[in-house]
């Protein structure tokens, strides 16, 4: 599912976060036999390769539900499903930032090759979902090359930032609080520091990840602990913890809470799950933000960014195309190969037969009669195995096993 067929508070509930993608990898690779799994704030996507489509998809729907421990018509609205050079295209499409909320955003690359390292450190990712996972990576990149999907990139985490601009204005002044300090925390920091924030802090449970993240920008480190004390002098908060539970609650409203008068402290959840309880957003002088509130943003140079996709549906189409060949020859190559070997074993069986009975047979006779039979042997397997080449499909290829009992 994804933030085109699915609310947030739908899509937080089936998120997967980084620990949880390598424990449920092993157990979809039981099920399945291979799998990817693609988590991003917008997104939930299993990918898998299987010769029953129906049947994969509902031990994958099984095991979302299971896992998550919802129950599965609570989710099955919400579900899409690709099979063949649609799942291809599909992730062509989303590898070129066509399918994300903010068109042409700069992370979900990143997000997918970091799918693919999961997967392999997880050993659940075979050939197949390897090549489809490269060639996704570098079709996101000929897009970016040769359209301008990617001219003036916002990320998520960049949009945030322009979000607080236009609630806030003028940011120089203004005092941020950056909660998070992985990747999506590293990027909000380095676009609030674009922005010219005047004072950036930044809390993490990892202390040396968040004095690192402030040395490289010029910030300061503030205790995890004490997010109250920060939060009650902060203008700005962001929150984009790996976290499957609340970082902010609306038990803290003492130091969310401000006066009549007083500017208000713009909030903005970043995270899948969500780090800010929504209950915050009813305390005086808060005004809470998650990502579906980034359609205004998303909209920004969007006639443009249209006019890219565009061009980039024909790369799309191009290497769907390529990709299929190379899919489809993934089982042609090895049944040519098999038909050809039993067709030589067959060959050879009759001919140490035939030479048996002609025993006064000499050396040139026998060398005439050797080329015969491979001549013949080649002549009747030349047309099936042409057409085995140029394009067959899977059911066509699955009929020659079955024809030649390979």
């Amino acid at each position: 599912l994804s933030h085109k067929s699915a609310p947030l508070e739908v899509r937080e509930s089936v998120s997967f976060l980084s620990s949880q993608i390598l424990e449920a990898l092993p157990v979809l690779k039981e099920e399945l036999g291979e799998a990817v799994i693609l988590s991003t704030c917008n997104r939930s996507e299993i990918y898998t390769v299987t010769d029953d489509a129906p049947a994969a998809n509902g031990r994958i729907h099984e095991f979302v539900a299971k896992y998550h421990d919802l129950p599965a018509d609570s989710i099955a609205p919400h579900l899409y499903t690709r099979t063949g050079s649609d799942a291809v295209q599909h992730l062509f499409g989303v590898s070129s930032g066509l399918d994300s909320m903010i068109v042409g955003e700069s992370q979900i690359l990143g997000q997918v090759r970091g799918a693919l390292s999961a997967a392999t450190e997880a050993k659940s990712a075979k050939m197949t979902c390897v090549g489809l996972f490269h060639s996704a990576m570098r079709v996101g990149r000929r897009v970016r090359q040769e359209t301008n999907i990617g001219r003036n990139p916002l990320s998520i985490s960049y949009a945030g930032v322009r979000l607080a601009q236009r609630v806030l204005g003028d940011l120089s002044d203004k005092r941020a609080l950056l909660i998070g300090a992985g990747e999506a925390g590293s990027l909000v920091a380095r676009a609030l520091r674009t922005v010219g924030v005047g004072d950036l802090m930044i809390a993490n449970r990892t202390e040396s990840k968040a004095k690192e993240l402030a040395g490289y920008l010029s910030s300061r480190v503030v205790p995890f602990e004490r997010l109250d004390d920060s939060l009650k002098v902060a203008d700005i908060v962001i929150a984009a913890t790996d976290s499957p539970n609340y970082i902010i609650t609306s038990a803290m409203s003492d130091s969310l809470h401000r006066m009549p008068g007083e500017a208000p402290l713009f909030a903005f959840d970043l995270a899948i799950p969500r780090d800010i309880d929504p209950e915050v957003a009813s305390e005086d002088g808060v005004r809470l933000f998650n990502i579906d509130d980034l359609s205004a943003i998303a909209e920004e140079n969007m006639a443009e960014r249209r006019r890219s996709a565009t061009d980039a549906k024909l790369i799309i189409d191009e290497e769907v195309a390529k990709f299929m060949i190379w899919w489809d020859s993934l089982d042609v190559l090895p049944t040519i190969k098999a038909i050809r070997q039993q067709a030589e074993d067959v060959r050879q069986r009759e001919l140490a037969k035939a030479i048996d009975m002609l025993n006064d047979l000499s050396p040139e006779d026998k060398r005439v009669v050797d080329t015969l039979t491979r001549s013949i042997v080649n002549k009747i397997l030349h047309d099936p195995t042409d057409s085995l080449k140029n394009g067959a499909t899977k059911s066509q290829i699955r009929a020659a096993r079955e024809l030649f009992h390979l």
